[in-house]
């Protein structure tokens, strides 16, 4: 906890003294680490929702894919 204490206190000394630039800087790295901490939005999906993502990009990757307009044109009968 001591250890802590005084890093937490390095810190806001490096911040209290920091130019525009460090404080970017000094941010970033706490957003990337939070976001890092968070972990990864592909991790909490389930793998019903994994398989039907990975099927759409091979069908993409293998142009099996329709145009907007002619999904629309489809679907307008519905509407």
């Amino acid at each position: 906890m001591k250890k802590e204490k005084e890093l937490k206190q390095r810190v806001l000394a490096y911040v209290q003294e920091a130019d525009e630039e460090l404080l970017h800087l000094i941010a970033e790295v706490a957003e990337t680490y939070k976001k890092q901490k968070k972990g990864d939005w592909w991790d909490e999906l389930s793998e019903i929702e994994k398989v039907a993502i990975q099927k759409g990009l091979e069908d993409a990757n293998n142009d099996k894919v329709l145009a907007n307009e002619d999904v629309m044109r489809m679907f307008k009968k519905w509407h």
